[in-house]
């Protein structure tokens, strides 16, 4: 079966993959491969398919092989989109809980609240800074 490639890019081309869903024909096939550059597990890849199987997508499958995750459904509705928004809350929630778990270890207790404050503050800033951009 041949294969036709759409676009390519990097990390910082996420936010524009949904402009591609209207190049691939209705009941077509689509793949997504991403390179994370960090392993990523089978549970996490099952997961995935999971909540894009409830999410609808039709004849999704999730695999990996680290740190590489491909993705391939049946077109049948914009899932790119849906695809990217669910990617995109997993990373952004696992590296929540990472970064929860590193902060409860490093910091000591006491110090928590005020530190927590600061980094709030700097990502807050950080953010409107990439905004205003």
């Amino acid at each position: 079966m041949s294969w036709q490639q759409i676009a390519s890019g990097g990390v910082l081309d996420l936010p524009s993959l949904s402009a591609y869903e209207d190049q691939i024909p209705e009941g077509a096939r689509g793949k997504l491969e991403l390179d994370l550059r960090l392993p990523v597990s089978q549970g996490v890849a099952q997961d995935l398919e999971n909540a894009l199987a409830n999410a609808g997508v039709t004849e999704v499958h999730v695999s990996t092989a680290s740190p590489m995750l491909r993705i391939t459904w049946r077109k049948g509705f914009p899932w790119l989109a849906v695809i990217l928004s669910i990617i995109l809350g997993s990373v952004i929630i696992m590296a929540v809980v990472t970064g929860w778990r590193i902060f409860k270890e490093v910091v000591p207790e006491g110090a928590q609240f005020p530190v927590a404050l600061i980094l709030l503050s700097i990502g807050l800033l950080a953010a409107i800074a990439l905004v205003r951009r």
